[in-house]
């Protein structure tokens, strides 16, 4: 007498889906990061899934940021604010790991770093399209003329870079056509005469921080970036 015996199937079910289906998942638990360290760590195609889905990054410690981003092929927003001590060399190994994929990075808490390593970075990722130096306080019209070559820079903050003059923002006026947002508050060093220039040469410029400036004119040139701004909906 012939008997049929039961098979099992040991294959993993989610083989069958794509990894589009997968990132979708991972959407969902974006809000809880234990769950994503724990899908992460329940097999060795889950943890090379999640690493690739990953887009945004806020590193505890800078040495392990090479490591970190050498998991995280993919990310667009990188967060430093908890990492205070970034130097030129970090700055060249975030440009090297992050390229084209980069859009956002906040150094607003971060120090040490110079022209240089901006230079890097810029040069490298050259899709960024936000970078806040706000308390940059030794940062100099150098670092400007450096932020000048991100050709698609959209969002800017500057805030208490007191060593940046008129020259410095008027590089970055004339680099960073594609403003729409620049923070310049206690900037004490800018005048009228570098609110002029990224009012005349920015004219997608939407929000203008002129915070504690001592600007003469800011009356008349808020005024004319309003006019700029409605001449280029128009255009």
């Amino acid at each position: 007498m012939r008997t049929n015996k039961k098979t099992t199937c040991n294959c993993n079910l989610f083989d069958f889906l794509t990894e589009e289906i997968i990132f979708t998942i991972l959407d969902y638990l974006n809000d809880d990061p234990f769950a994503k360290k724990s899908f992460s760590l329940t097999c060795k195609a889950f943890y090379s899934i999640e690493s690739h889905h990953r887009k945004t990054l806020k590193p505890l410690r800078v040495e392990l940021l090479l490591r970190t981003l050498h998991r995280y092929p993919h990310i667009e927003h990188l967060d430093l604010t908890v990492c205070p001590r970034i130097e030129d060399s970090m700055l060249n190994v975030v440009s090297l790991a992050c390229k084209d994929a980069l859009c956002s990075i906040n150094l607003s808490r971060s120090r040490f770093f110079t022209n240089i390593g901006l230079s890097s970075l810029v040069s490298s990722c050259f899709n960024l399209v936000e970078i806040d130096l706000s308390n940059g306080v030794e940062l100099n019209d150098l670092a400007a003329a450096a932020i000048a070559e991100a050709k698609n820079l959209e969002k800017l903050w500057l805030a208490r870079c007191k060593l940046i003059t008129d020259l410095g923002i008027g590089c970055v006026a004339v680099g960073c056509r594609k403003l729409r947002l620049i923070c310049l508050k206690w900037c004490l060093k800018i005048s009228d005469l570098g609110v002029q220039l990224l009012a005349l040469k920015c004219k997608e410029i939407r929000s203008l921080d002129l915070s504690y400036l001592q600007v003469i004119h800011v009356f008349y040139l808020s005024i004319l970036v309003s006019v700029l701004c409605l001449f280029s909906k128009k255009h």
